[in-house]
């Protein structure tokens, strides 16, 4: 089943284009039943959000989650 949503259009740019990216990794990751995303998607989802202070708690959490997996 894949993910059909896009980032809020609120955000910036440059936090879309991260999210979407990342959205997209995990849907060819269902698609072809992979074990994980490449790193590369994951730290640039994280990059970009901790950019933003606004963001850095939500960058956080992830990382809690990952972490945790």
């Amino acid at each position: 089943m894949s993910i059909d949503t896009k980032a809020s259009k609120f955000l910036p740019q440059d936090v879309q284009d991260a999210i979407n990216t990342f959205i997209a990794q995990t849907n060819i990751l269902e698609e072809y039943d992979l074990d994980s995303i490449p790193p590369e998607y994951t730290m640039n989802l994280l990059k970009t959000l901790g950019k933003y202070p606004e963001f850095i708690s939500v960058a956080f959490e992830l990382m809690n989650i990952i972490n945790n997996e």
